[in-house]
């Protein structure tokens, strides 16, 4: 089962994680971002199979980030 990443998540996490308050307008935002990578990185790690090597990894992540522009 998929865990939503929803406003509401983002608002209670942010100050916990972040020290940060986060407008209602700013966590909409921010929930579909971080679902858009939450979902990239749970697909790439179906492909990572247990013996892989594990620079794969974040190989993997350098070339999501390059195809996924305005994320850090």
């Amino acid at each position: 089962m998929r865990n939503q990443i929803t406003t509401e998540l983002i608002r209670l996490m942010a100050p916990q994680l972040r020290g940060l308050e986060v407008s209602e307008e700013r966590a909409a935002q921010l929930a579909k971002e971080v679902a858009r990578v939450n979902d990239a990185a749970r697909a790439a790690a179906a492909d990572n199979g247990f013996n892989d090597e594990p620079s794969r990894y974040a190989v993997m992540l350098a070339a999501l980030k390059s195809r996924a522009p305005g994320i850090c």
